[in-house]
């Protein structure tokens, strides 16, 4: 029973809605009395109904889902029966004036029926001897008066037609502007609203999702701009009809509607005039060109557009579009890079390697997407949080395909799994520079919007964004103080600490029988913190004024505005105490109805920052020689290069040394530590040395045991960062790893800068410069030290 109830008011309410939706206003006043009595009638069978419907949510037992759903459906009905009757009320005041031309229709009628029937004209013919010329020639010249008075009302009913076009125009025109105010933030401001963090996977669906989004929120976007710029361009045509209201006598610049003479004054039809004076509604004092000033009749004297309050509304709107699409822009951002960090996710180790082994083609195709999200990310989100751990593993992820396969003891082979992990991390990155190629289409058409909205020269509305997360309006008038005010950015104090360098090495060699050449790579590691500090500071104002809303023109003190009931002291309300219209003080603020000075500013925070800078410099070089003997690890002995191999002391295969443990080390390793005997050969080496430098920013190391991240300083100082090699000490297990492994791990936390030298901090800022350890560089001669170091060459 409680559900055919539920469903019985749903299509009452169902029915009332489409008939009021397809109900017409009327057309003139009979037809807006038929519309408006069609309405009163609805309006008393919707408010019937509200009886009704708490009569049966008393009487029944709907569950919470049905209650709630008819109590909005009733909700939404009425109040499209509110904007009815609202609309009906504008009408009505429209079609009101058809008294107005009815009565002035009558009139023209009753006056010439009048004049005729009153007219004495025939009974003033004069004597039988006096002589008609004089009469007969008055007579005409009175034919011919009588002819140019219809007409000059005739053209003053012209002159008035004009200003009700106008009229009509300014009225249409502010009824669309609110109306597309209301719908556009109504509509836009909630595009985003379904996007959840938490609900991304990372997987092809989650992209073509996002990419779906930005297609419609564009579209949307670039249907509000195509209305907004039609009504920009409509707004340079509306006539000021205020002015020709209020009594004005500042001199303005107006047009004549009509040719005019008098004894005083002279002109013609669209002739420039000044406007003197307008306090009488019915004739205006105004001044030729050449000089001569008298009194015409209003009507036919036309205020030009623009009308300024015309063009502040079509500025507002653009810069409420521009705040609304910003947002958007803003949250399509947030919402790719959340989905970019499940991409690029922290790797296994088994999946590092399968990665590491990844085919040539395809690891350059990776390089080349990650360099443009990179470089197309970079230009405005490099303050962002999450971009910064974004970039963060990208360079992981980098540093995993740029190292060799060979030089870990992998070798690349085509392995279902292997294969498996690399198409699915091509599709899945191949996939993010679509991502990113629609999501700069959506910047690009922003940004577009955003430089015609910056080439108006000081509306009186600003889109002011010191930060994304504080957009807001305020007047120019109260902004314009501000624009020579310089930034001080001596309050922010940076402190500089250095540490030595450390250089180690790890020889890669190719054999090839006994003559082989070595290929040396010597890495330095050079660490510094940055310190910044953070200063905030807090800007007191005192109010020193309010505008008077009731006439939106004097000013005057807060303890008048208080105690007129201006100012809701409680509520901290700005009301206007003739309509009850109130708005929230910081709204009166922005929109310049209290006036405030700047009194003092303090300082009410202070944030410290540190990162460390770690550069590692990689020396490649080249050096021919020829193996003269191996050291037997068994009996410390020399043996050839013969009975080494046969012994498979030396494998020629993967040039590597075996050694007492059965530990297999890079012959290069092995040359170092004076177990293969060498000859070099004379002169230079056959290439110059080949030097590649690498500068990072660590803003966290991993601390294992407290399972949290710790600040470069913290780590240094807590034993997690060696200060002598640069290495990562694990503090569960104490094993040491090298630097360039640690980053790519995740150890590390670091991302790659690519100028160094804008790092660089000026000696005048007072920088404070430690060494932390002493230069090492030296060769490692035994097997323990190079397997200490052997992870900081890979």
């Amino acid at each position: 029973m409680a559900g055919s109830e539920v469903k019985r008011c749903m299509q009452w309410l169902f029915q009332q809605q489409g008939d009021m939706e397809s109900a017409p206003f009327g057309h003139g006043k009979f037809g807006h009395l038929e519309a408006l009595a069609i309405q009163q009638s609805k309006v008393k069978d919707i408010l019937k109904f509200r009886t009704d419907v708490d009569g049966a949510l008393n009487s029944q037992k709907f569950d919470d889902k049905s209650t709630n759903e008819l109590s909005n459906s009733y909700d939404s009905i009425k109040a499209l029966s509110e904007k009815r009757n609202s609309c009906l009320e504008v009408i009505g005041q429209i079609a009101s004036l058809e008294d107005f031309v009815q009565n002035i229709s009558n009139e023209f009628d009753a006056r010439s029926y009048h004049l005729v029937r009153s007219s004495d004209v025939t009974q003033l013919k004069g004597g039988i001897t006096q002589s008609n010329e004089s009469l007969a020639r008055t007579a005409q010249n009175c034919i011919s008066s009588v002819r140019q008075n219809w007409r000059w009302v005739f053209e003053l009913m012209q002159c008035a037609e004009v200003h009700l076009r106008n009229a009509a125009a300014y009225h249409e025109f502010f009824q669309e502007v609110e109306e597309t105010e209301y719908w556009m933030n109504t509509t836009l401001s909630r595009i985003h609203l379904s996007f959840d963090r938490s609900k991304l996977l990372g997987n092809r669906s989650d992209a073509e999702s996002i990419l779906q989004e930005i297609k419609d929120v564009l579209a949307a976007y670039l249907q509000w701009q195509t209305k907004i710029d039609y009504l920009f361009d409509k707004a340079k045509q509306v006539v000021p009809i205020p002015l020709r209201i209020k009594p004005n006598t500042d001199p303005k610049p107006v047009i004549a509607l009509t040719d005019f003479k008098t004894n005083e004054i002279n002109f013609i039809e669209g002739e420039t005039l000044t406007l003197l004076d307008s306090t009488d509604n019915k004739k205006w004092k105004v001044k030729t060109q050449t000089g001569q000033v008298g009194f015409v009749p209003a009507v036919i004297i036309l205020l030009p557009a623009p009308s300024a309050e015309a063009i502040d509304a079509a500025v507002r709107l653009r810069l409420q579009l521009l705040s609304l699409w910003t947002s958007s822009i803003k949250r399509l951002g947030y919402q790719m890079i959340a989905f970019m960090l499940l991409v690029f996710r922290d790797w296994t180790e088994d999946e590092v390697n399968l990665l590491q082994a990844m085919a040539g083609t395809d690891k350059e195709e990776l390089f080349r997407i990650l360099h443009i999200i990179e470089e197309t990310l970079m230009k405005n989100w490099s303050d962002y949080e999450d971009f910064l751990e974004l970039q963060e593993r990208i360079t992981r992820l980098k540093m995993i395909l740029e190292e060799s396969p060979e030089s870990n003891g992998h070798h690349a082979g085509g392995t279902s799994e292997n294969n498996n992990l690399s198409d699915t991390v091509v599709v899945q990155v191949r996939t993010l520079e679509n991502l990113l190629n629609k999501y700069s289409d959506f910047w690009t058409f922003w940004e577009t919007f955003k430089c015609i909205a910056e080439m108006l020269k000081q509306p009186k509305f600003m889109l002011v964004c010191d930060k994304w997360d504080q957009l807001r309006f305020v007047t120019s008038a109260h902004f314009v103080k501000f624009w020579d005010t310089q930034l001080d950015l001596e309050a922010n104090s940076i402190t500089k600490s250095k540490a030595s360098l450390v250089m180690y090495e790890t020889p890669r060699e190719e054999m090839v029988n006994s003559e082989v050449t070595i290929e040396e790579e010597k890495e330095e590691t050079t660490t510094d913190t940055v310190t910044s500090t953070l200063e905030e500071e807090r800007h007191t104002f005192i109010i020193t004024g309010v505008v008077d809303p009731r006439d939106n023109r004097t000013q005057i003190s807060l303890q008048q505005a208080i105690m007129l009931g201006i100012v809701d002291k409680e509520q901290k309300h700005y009301v206007n105490p003739t309509t009850g219209q109130a708005i929230t003080m910081v709204d009166a603020m922005n929109e310049g109805r209290v006036i405030m000075e700047f009194v003092s500013k303090r300082k009410i925070r202070e944030e410290k920052n540190s990162y460390g800078l770690i550069t590692i410099k990689i020396t490649k070089e080249s050096k021919p020689y020829t193996i003269t003997g191996v050291i037997d690890p068994v009996t410390d002995e020399p043996i050839s290069v013969a009975q080494a191999t046969a012994s498979n002391i030396l494998d020629t295969n993967n040039s590597t040394y075996r050694t007492d443990r059965d530990e297999h080390i890079p012959i290069a390793d092995a040359i170092h530590s004076g177990l293969v005997l060498v000859e070099y050969y004379e002169g230079e080496a056959h290439h110059k040395p080949e030097i590649v430098t690498k500068t990072y920013a660590v803003h966290g190391v991993v601390d294992q045991r407290r399972k949290q991240k710790v600040s470069f300083s913290d780590a240094v100082r807590d034993g997690l960062l060696a200060r002598d090699t640069g290495e990562y000490i694990n503090n569960v297990t104490r094993d040491r790893v090298g630097v360039h492994e640690a980053i790519m791990r995740g150890f590390i936390k670091a991302r790659i800068v690519t100028d160094p030298s804008k790092l660089e901090i000026d000696p005048e800022n007072k920088i404070v410069v430690e060494k932390l350890a002493s230069a090492k560089s030296k060769l490692l001669k035994s097997v323990k030290a190079i397997k200490a170091f052997q992870s900081l060459g890979k």
